[in-house]
């Protein structure tokens, strides 16, 4: 019998999925720069440090999704604005 995971209900939290989405979109785009440097040799800066930034999130927030202890000093919220600063840097 394979069992499901229940996701928290919660209002703050209906905003975890899309804030999953924009940090893969940014890990992407840091992905294809570090690709192109790599390929074609073009010595662009890529920020390493954003990207690492951005993985711990996404690993919090998708634990958080399941487990609303998970991380507890921390709301939803301050996690949510760190993110949208990386997301624009």
């Amino acid at each position: 019998m394979i069992e499901s995971i229940k996701i928290r209900d919660c209002d703050v939290c209906a905003g975890i999925p899309q804030l999953l989405e924009d940090i893969d979109c940014k890990i992407k785009e840091l992905s294809v720069d570090l690709y192109n440097n790599v390929v074609y040799s073009l010595n662009r800066p890529v920020k390493l440090d954003i990207f690492s930034d951005l993985v711990n999130y996404k690993r919090i927030l998708t634990y958080r999704q399941y487990n609303e202890n998970y991380a507890l000093p921390y709301t939803d919220a301050q996690i949510a604005s760190k993110v949208k600063l990386l997301k624009y840097k």
